[in-house]
């Protein structure tokens, strides 16, 4: 390299080791994730995580210390939601979401069996206080008619008395 570079010269020669230091740690962090992999592989199973962020409460499986359950966080993923946007929708941490995902993982069949049960309680419930409130609703039909109906005569005698 010549002994006085310009200041050019200088920044395309940054440029380049700024270049080359990038690609290096991309293929770093690839042998990194392979080894992991491989580690992995090895052992009989997952690599055992501590998990504090999920228990179970009541049949329920919540997030510890607050009333949040799995099920809502496996609805707004389903919703189509990124995974970023459900941490901050619930204001979780990285840790707990990925406490959540872990836990989500590792008990796949159980967790989707269970998702499933309790789709189908609440669709259950749903139709049998729909059905059980089925008069009630009707009368609320007709008592909100009957208030619009008062509402608009209202404007209406507003409208003709403040007439100039």
């Amino acid at each position: 390299m010549n002994p006085n570079p310009s200041p050019e010269q200088l920044d395309e020669k940054i440029a380049k080791l700024e270049e080359e230091s990038r690609r290096i740690q991309k293929e770093l962090a690839v042998l990194r994730s392979d080894k992991l992999v491989q580690m992995m592989l090895k052992t009989d199973g997952p690599v055992p995580r501590e998990n504090r962020t999920v228990i179970r409460v009541h049949n329920n499986l919540t997030v510890n210390g607050t009333r949040l359950n799995l099920y809502h966080i496996m609805d707004e993923m389903q919703g189509k939601n990124s995974l970023k946007n459900v941490r901050d929708i619930y204001e979780l941490t990285d840790e707990e979401m990925l406490d959540i995902l872990d836990y989500m993982h590792m008990n796949k069949e159980e967790f989707e069996k269970e998702y499933q049960d309790v789709l189908k309680n609440a669709e259950e419930e749903r139709r049998y206080w729909e059905e059980k409130n089925k008069d009630l609703l009707k009368n609320t039909y007709h008592q909100r008619e009957a208030t619009l109906a008062r509402l608009r005569e209202w404007k209406e005698k507003y409208r003709t008395e403040n007439k100039p």
